[in-house]
């Protein structure tokens, strides 16, 4: 076993070096271990379930979900890793959360341009279209790994012009807030616009007035509130 003993100069008869070698193998075995012990925690973690929202605040989530078998509802269960922000671009008078459930519920099984997202929010109410655990085509990213569809929970901001926008902006920034809180996301990592997986400027109104840090600081500063509140029990 050369190389794991030897003597010393200087030193007395006997006198012989720690045996570094079995010690170093010892550590990168219990390296090795934890860091064995951490992938396996992760690719084994329970996925995160819906979290059956049905008020935020004030302000109604009206849960009707698309068929399961439906085109538009893929299916399947994921991990949420984001929240993807678009708005509807539709500025008609009456383009409001419910007319997009509408929409999207008679569109569910159109032979091509399906469209499904998980939320629709206007200025007095919440439309929930899909369950949070399972992807949408929102994004247009198709199901790419790590994707707006595959990870992103859809959020749509109605901009129908006889609404209130900064009232609509309001109630997206409490649900955004209360998803984060529920999913254990950060909003400085979890926190996406449409624009960030396709390229697609949306949400248009938000991002071409500047504002979309703006509404991130907002979604932030209600995040810690709650937080602040769920700890105070």
């Amino acid at each position: 076993m050369a190389g794991f003993y030897k003597k010393r100069k200087g030193k007395g008869k006997g006198s012989r070096t720690i045996p570094w070698q079995p010690i170093a193998v010892l550590v990168l075995m219990a390296v090795s271990f934890v860091a064995g012990m951490w992938t396996h925690s992760v690719l084994n973690r329970p996925l995160q379930t819906d979290a059956g929202l049905t008020y935020i605040e004030d302000i109604p989530v009206i849960t009707d979900y698309i068929p399961e078998g439906s085109r538009a509802r893929p299916g399947g269960l994921r991990e949420i890793k984001y929240l993807v922000i678009h708005e509807t671009d539709n500025f008609s008078a009456g383009a409001d959360a419910a007319a997009h459930n509408s929409f999207i519920h008679q569109n569910a099984n159109a032979e091509e341009g399906i469209v499904s997202w998980h939320y629709t929010v206007d200025d007095h109410e919440i439309y929930h279209h899909l369950p949070d655990d399972e992807p949408g085509y929102h994004a247009g990213d198709l199901m790419e790994a790590d994707g707006g569809n595959m990870n992103g929970v859809g959020i749509e901001m109605c901009v129908n012009e006889d609404g209130n926008y900064e009232q609509t902006l309001v109630n997206a920034e409490r649900l955004c807030a209360r998803l984060l809180i529920e999913y254990g996301l950060k909003p400085s990592k979890a926190l996406k616009k449409h624009q960030d997986f396709s390229g697609k400027v949306c949400p248009a109104k938000l991002i071409d007035s500047g504002r979309w840090d703006e509404f991130c600081a907002a979604v932030e500063k209600k995040y810690e509130e709650l937080k602040a509140a769920d700890a105070a029990g």
